[in-house]
């Protein structure tokens, strides 16, 4: 029978109920519903070192539309990256750390560290300058020529001068006072500027006043509020955030005009509540090879989970960092897509990388995925000890496997509901040529009424191969 191996991550608060993990695997459904399946698994990308800038942490990444050119924030500096990858140095900032906010409009580029600073380069006359507020900075966006800042902590924002991010009135400034809490970041959508605000979201628009240009737009009030201000990204008809109320946080929203739907699930909201701390998220958007994902990082809680935006049912996965036998969240601190490459920096160094889902490694380091499921369908439980005679495992097999290597599929299993696990089983993965190889498990052991009736496997693999998973055929008595 087929046992249910494709899905997305799915560990409910007991393990017992459902321990569905997808570590560096994401699945794909077939568009015209006339495949081998409905879906498969791929190996998330790897990735490929293009440079190393400055001393690092990256802190943030964005390519002006005006030039079109990369910049990037490394550690305590800002860089411009050229095509082929070479950096110059442009100006220093005077942090060294900490999430920034780059926004680009005609002629120039902002940078706020969250400090009174905001840096600017012009694009024309090649300068940095920096200039101060009289308040910390939390986000800049920008609309028709202004760029727009919120101070942080507090329910105010400030807009610059027509077309100068250089200068900015004392008098320009307004406050998102519908409601008490503090904004906690701002973003352009649709030419309507979103404040994030604790508790719930208000939205302006330019409305050509004098002075203060913009004003808010009458009865339009969004209850969903903010958790963290660098979780919110624009896409299509509106934000995505990490969300947060009066009633809790740890949600994640997306809004369609005002219309706001939750595309978290139970699973991953029971992930973030685990995290001791969920303001310091970050969030991207990138595509590739026609998914959309929406990738949110939780620092403290050194984990990263992805959305799949493009599939109706929006399936979530985890993108991870191997290293000393241990996953951690992913190096991904900053992100571009420049010069036709899904570009980031790396939260521990100065390393620049570029998405690949054709590199089996993280830049030369082993990359690992892993899959759990439950053997049995959903409601098919046993009541009965079973056997479990063979476990296959179908997919690519035997397409460029590196010379000299033998690699494996390592498999696992739980009869207690995924908290205790069986020794580990290995089997050939396929060398160059054996496209045809199915991967079996065998002799797997019965379930004892004792210890439990509910199976759960666990597959996972480590070498540098092509991961293409279509499904798995289970053998049981």
């Amino acid at each position: 029978m087929k046992t249910p191996f494709l899905g997305p991550a799915y560990t409910a608060r007991s393990t017992n109920l459902a321990a569905n993990s997808a570590i560096n695997l994401f699945p794909e459904f077939v568009d015209s519903k006339d495949g081998r399946e409905v879906a498969g698994f791929f190996g998330c990308p790897g990735a490929d070192l293009l440079a190393t800038i400055g001393t690092g942490p990256h802190r943030g990444a964005r390519v002006a539309q005006a030039n079109t050119g990369l910049y990037v924030v490394s550690g305590n500096a800002l860089y411009g990256v050229g095509s082929n990858f070479g950096s110059n140095l442009i100006g220093t900032l005077t942090t060294n750390a900490g999430q920034v906010s780059m926004i680009d409009g005609a002629t120039q580029l902002l940078i706020a560290d969250g400090t009174t600073s905001v840096y600017v380069r012009d694009f024309s006359a090649l300068t940095f300058v920096t200039v101060t507020l009289p308040f910390n900075v939390t986000t800049l966006f920008y609309q028709d020529g202004f760029f727009l800042a919120n101070e942080a902590g507090t329910k105010q924002w400030a807009q610059s001068n027509l077309n100068d991010g250089s200068t900015w009135n004392a008098l320009n400034f307004s406050a998102a006072d519908g409601q008490p809490d503090p904004i906690v970041g701002g973003i352009d959508v649709n030419r309507e500027a979103w404040l994030m605000k604790g508790n719930g979201i208000e939205v302006w628009y330019n409305a050509g006043n004098p002075g203060f240009s913009f004003a808010r737009i009458p009865g339009v009030y969004v209850e969903q509020g903010c958790a963290a201000a660098f979780s919110i990204v624009k896409y299509l008809a509106g934000p995505i955030w990490l969300g947060s109320g009066e009633r809790g946080a740890g949600i994640v929203w997306m809004a369609t005009g005002y219309k706001v739907d939750r595309i978290s699930t139970h699973a991953i909201e029971t992930a973030i509540a685990g995290y001791s701390i969920i303001s310091d998220a970050t969030g991207w958007i990138y595509e590739d090879s026609g998914h959309t994902f929406y990738v949110l990082t939780f620092p403290t809680g050194n984990a990263t989970w992805v959305c799949d935006l493009t599939e109706p049912s929006r399936p979530w996965h985890q993108r991870a960092y191997f290293s000393n036998g241990a996953f951690s969240r992913h190096r991904m601190a900053s992100y571009a897509f420049a010069y036709g490459r899904e570009v980031f920096g790396d939260y521990q160094n100065g390393n620049l990388y570029a998405f690949d889902l054709n590199t089996y490694s993280d830049a030369g380091q082993t990359r690992k995925w892993l899959r759990s499921w439950r053997a049995l369908p959903p409601n098919k439980a046993s009541d009965k000890p079973l056997a479990f005679d063979r476990l296959a495992i179908r997919g690519e097999t035997g397409i460029s496997t590196p010379p000299a290597t033998n690699p494996q599929f390592t498999l696992r299993y739980s009869d207690d509901g995924a908290h205790t696990w069986s020794p580990e089983l290995y089997q050939p993965a396929g060398l160059t040529g054996q496209t045809a190889l199915e991967v079996q498990f065998v002799s797997l052991g019965s379930t004892n009424r004792e210890t439990g009736l509910d199976r759960t496997f666990e597959l996972s693999g480590s070498d540098a191969i092509k991961i293409a998973l279509l499904g798995a055929d289970l053998d049981v008595r």
